[in-house]
């Protein structure tokens, strides 16, 4: 392979994406950006990019794209699927990535990196999951899951194919450029709001953006071909993570912890009416049962191979909440008077 590293990030202008982008950078690589014509480069405006016009819902944009590249970095793919909707959230992450794979054999690419999830890896309460681990549950439990899991499916019909794919399976990612607050969102809560009167039960696994992006290049250097690697953080329950974030933010409010039955009740209630939310993501009654559960990660695989970074959470937080006020987050909004 070449001295300078080339290398075409897919969904480059998007939360992991542009992190990755820029953390390649850092690292002496050239990144070519593939950028939707209606893409906004608010997220890297820090670094030099090539972007050429391409779309992974147009396989005729992505050969072309694919040209002289060493790695392809395929992290497109669609979260908020409350916002996007759920058949684009399914057309996006499995045809996109379908369309990526079919570009990257035809081109012959050298090495491809394939952002999945932990969440194609389903529910496993009180588990601490590892790569072994299969989608267990039904679809319509856990779309975005769903949607993850079927991408990989479309992965291994392309490994077998002969295309060098490496997966990479993060966790909750938490960090700045999180512009649509899907994860990164509850630090924001936290700073507006302080601490919520009650927290859910169960727990998850946060990682910070800036591992995730070591995570992806590690991959692409040292990942073994067709293998899976979970990029995780620390374990932690909802109680503990809203805790160090209201460390971190200075606010002194009690956490109390939502007791099973009244998620039980207020995920019919939620059922029965239109999604509620006061934050960036709805409260809907299947949300609300997901966050009740355990999602525990063990990232001994990744962190075995590639030696991967551990930045503490609390860093991690402080860096969001200072992106977030440097994009004017918490700026007050002008009052707006009534007119009679």
């Amino acid at each position: 392979m070449p001295e300078k590293m080339r290398a075409l990030v897919t969904g480059g202008t998007g939360f992991l994406g542009s992190n990755l982008a820029l953390r390649l950078v850092e690292r002496g690589w050239k990144v070519r950006i593939l950028e939707r014509p209606v893409a906004d480069r608010v997220l890297l405006e820090e670094g030099p990019f090539d972007f050429v016009t391409g779309d992974v819902l147009e396989p005729d944009s992505l050969a072309p794209a694919m040209q002289d590249i060493d790695v392809v970095f395929h992290t497109a793919g669609v979260v908020d699927y409350w916002r996007q909707g759920v058949e684009r959230m399914y057309t996006v992450n499995v045809e996109g990535t379908r369309n990526v794979m079919a570009a990257a054999l035809q081109v012959g690419v050298p090495r491809l990196v394939h952002t999945s999830s932990t969440a194609a890896m389903g529910i496993h309460p009180n588990v601490v999951v590892d790569e072994t681990f299969q989608f267990n549950v039904k679809p319509e439990a856990f779309v975005y899951g769903h949607s993850k899991y079927q991408a990989e499916e479309v992965v291994y019909e392309y490994l077998a194919k002969g295309l060098p794919v490496v997966i990479v399976n993060p966790t909750t990612v938490l960090g700045p450029r999180d512009i649509r607050k899907v994860s990164s969102g509850m630090v924001v809560e936290v700073v507006k709001h302080c601490v919520p009167p009650l927290v859910p039960p169960g727990g998850t696994n946060v990682v910070p953006i800036c591992d995730v992006a070591q995570g992806h290049i590690e991959a692409a250097l040292k990942g073994q071909i067709g293998e899976r690697y979970i990029l995780a953080g620390e374990n932690m329950t909802h109680a503990q993570l809203y805790k160090t974030i209201a460390d971190v933010v200075g606010c002194e409010g009690k956490i109390k912890i939502m007791p099973r039955w009244q998620v039980a009740l207020i995920a019919g209630i939620t059922d029965m009416v239109q999604p509620q939310t006061n934050g960036p993501v709805p409260l809907t009654g299947t949300r609300l049962r997901l966050e009740a559960q355990t999602f525990y990660f063990d990232g001994s695989k990744a962190r075995g191979r590639f030696k991967m970074p551990s930045t503490p959470l609390r860093t991690t937080i402080e860096r969001t909440i200072e992106w977030y006020t440097e994009m004017g987050e918490f700026d007050e909004q002008p009052e707006v008077k009534e007119v009679v």
